[in-house]
């Protein structure tokens, strides 16, 4: 049976490519591990073979007793401590070939954060569950034997991400190369102001578990790219802003979505920030509600949503990859030339 992104002899290869004689080797690792939540029915190509993403970096799969040493490192091991008995296993690691100890090199996990770019672009390109929980420094000899494993940044918001149950939680083929070109092209830092702002809501919202914030920091994002306060749209609601811009990008994007789920989507975020219940309408007569309601991809609050973060996603995606569409997010004057939206008359008395 052939492995997505190759056997585990590929990892061990590469360590002793990478060692020295007399000296210690060292490999930063990101695990992404399986949950109960993995789709695996999905047309996307599975990337079959190691997958390099930059010099010495790497998709690929540990062995099995690595794989374990990793979730130790990474485990309260409680007093005294108890074997744990893990129903999860691996999709993939990523990992980094940093080699033997040289002066002036940084030591801490991930210290020049390549490891950070990959995940933060795989979430933009394709949501999974991975996040920093998995994470370790190993440490082998110079026959490439292993020695030592220090934990990373495996605890905190950043632990693991979230996504909706039964939906594909790894990376395929054409993503993987998609986010290989974006380490090497792609700098975040020279995004626009709101784009940024934009940015850093979707990558909050990927590690919050309750789909109220989730919908909450997506739609401020939305909002933060499209909203404007020039004298112009001084008489447009912050409402119809959202609605009409959003669909106009999605329309640009090519991806389905209506005025009617624009609308939706701002009703329910509006909602949650003014604290009124978000689920009022799935009160029964008795005005009892389903707690927690039950969410699934077939439920269509959840199809707006997920419609709402594609375009939230594609459009800092193309932002990074296409200077001049960057530039419509500028400015107020930038986006409202870009994204006009027609403003009422006033009334006559």
């Amino acid at each position: 049976m052939s492995l997505p992104f190759g056997q585990p002899m590929f990892f061990e290869e590469q360590v002793r490519r990478f060692s020295a004689p007399g000296s210690n080797s060292h490999v930063h690792v990101l695990l992404h591990s399986t949950n109960g939540n993995d789709s695996d029915r999905s047309p996307a190509a599975k990337c079959l073979e190691p997958f390099e993403l930059a010099e010495r970096m790497w998709i690929c799969r540990l062995p099995d007793y690595l794989r374990d040493i990793v979730y130790r490192a990474c485990e309260s091991p409680g007093e005294p401590y108890q074997e744990s008995h893990r129903q999860f296993g691996q999709l993939y690691t990523v990992a980094l070939f940093m080699g033997p100890l040289v002066p002036g090199l940084i030591t801490s996990w991930d210290g020049y954060r390549h490891i950070t770019r990959f995940l933060t672009f795989s979430q933009l390109v394709h949501p999974t569950s991975i996040g920093f929980g998995n994470t370790s420094v190993l440490t082998f000899d110079s026959d490439g034997q292993f020695k030592q494993a220090t934990p990373g940044p495996c605890r905190g918001i950043t632990e693991q991400a979230f996504t909706i149950p039964n939906t594909r939680n790894w990376l395929s083929l054409n993503e993987c190369e998609t986010v290989k070109n974006l380490m090497a092209n792609a700098d975040i830092d020279k995004l626009p102001a709101r784009v940024s702002r934009a940015h850093w809501n979707v990558q909050h919202a990927a590690y919050q578990y309750f789909f109220e914030v989730r919908a909450l920091l997506v739609a401020s994002a939305l909002d933060a790219l499209v909203h404007v306060r020039t004298n112009k749209s001084k008489r447009l609601g912050t409402g119809k802003q959202f609605t009409e811009r959003t669909l106009q990008l999605s329309t640009q994007l090519g991806i389905h979505f209506t005025n009617a789920d624009a609308a939706s989507v701002w009703e329910h975020r509006s909602d949650i920030a003014h604290g009124r219940d978000p689920w009022e309408s799935r009160r029964d007569a008795k005005g009892a509600v389903q707690q927690p309601p039950e969410l699934t991809k077939d439920d269509p609050l959840v199809r707006q949503y997920l419609a709402s973060e594609n375009i939230l996603r594609s459009t800092i995606l193309k932002c990074l990859t296409d200077p001049e569409f960057a530039a419509r997010f500028e400015s107020d004057e930038s986006v409202e030339k870009a994204y006009p939206v027609v403003v009422p008359q006033s009334k006559k008395s």
